[in-house]
């Protein structure tokens, strides 16, 4: 699977390990909304963008991710690390903090993975 979601109990955290496209994308949303629905407070995340994982996304794709997720009623404010270590990851990552238009959900993006996590921890 390209990309892997689970619940450690103080975040929800995702992995992008592979070239994905936009069915990627849609069964992520999914999987977020069924994680989220389940718990009675809406975790944190974490997403984990490997280098060469972003495949055939492109704006469009991001932009039809972000409105799905605009859509999503949280149960409270989250934040979203998104740690992208090279300038494509980063490039995609800031085109969907741009989208993100869920007033609910926060989204920074950081290179490395402690001041992802600082972050969360605030």
């Amino acid at each position: 699977m390209p990309i892997t979601t689970e619940y450690t109990g103080e975040f929800i955290v995702i992995k992008i390990a592979g070239m994905i496209g936009l069915p990627d994308l849609l069964a992520e949303a999914d999987e977020l909304a069924v994680i989220e629905a389940r718990l009675p407070v809406t975790p944190h995340r974490i997403t984990y963008l490997s280098s060469g994982g972003v495949g055939d996304v492109n704006f469009a794709d991001l932009h039809v991710f972000a409105a799905k997720r605009r859509l999503v009623q949280l149960k409270n404010r989250v934040k979203s690390a998104i740690v992208a270590e090279d300038a494509v990851q980063f490039g995609m990552a800031r085109m969907y903090q741009t989208l993100n238009e869920n007033p609910n959900i926060q989204v920074e993006i950081f290179q490395s993975e402690a001041p992802a996590l600082a972050w969360l921890r605030e």
